[in-house]
């Protein structure tokens, strides 16, 4: 069988479709353990909400876009949780760190969370 690769679609208007490059779905609570993934071997805990996602085959460059989620566990009291790219951190091609926070405007900071969903696309 062959192998196909696919950097950009296009769609009948012109506009590029683009696919994700990683994504992966994990426990960031206690043990941190992959759920299920696409192009990701393995999650790093570097700390409360402090994880570093690995690559199994690095992305073409690091000008990519994090896209990511928690299942919000707090009956909704007005708190958000965020998943983003720490702002002391350069990305990677071959690794992202991700910082998941949890808090109102006011306060707040990282936050381990059960439930932890990423997608990275390019």
């Amino acid at each position: 069988m062959s192998t196909i690769r696919v950097d950009n679609l296009q769609t009948a208007g012109g506009a590029g479709l683009y696919l994700g490059k990683a994504w992966v779905n994990f426990n960031g609570t206690g043990t941190v353990a992959i759920r299920e993934d696409g192009n990701v071997s393995s999650i790093t805990d570097n700390g409360t909400g402090q994880y570093t996602a690995s690559y199994s085959n690095s992305i073409t460059d690091a000008n990519y876009a994090l896209t990511g989620g928690t299942v919000h566990q707090d009956n909704f009291n007005g708190n958000v949780n965020v998943v983003s790219i720490p702002d002391s951190y350069t990305p990677l091609s071959g690794s992202t760190q991700i910082k998941v926070l949890y808090g109102n405007y006011a306060s707040g900071g990282p936050t381990d969370q059960e439930y932890v969903f990423v997608t990275i696309t390019r």
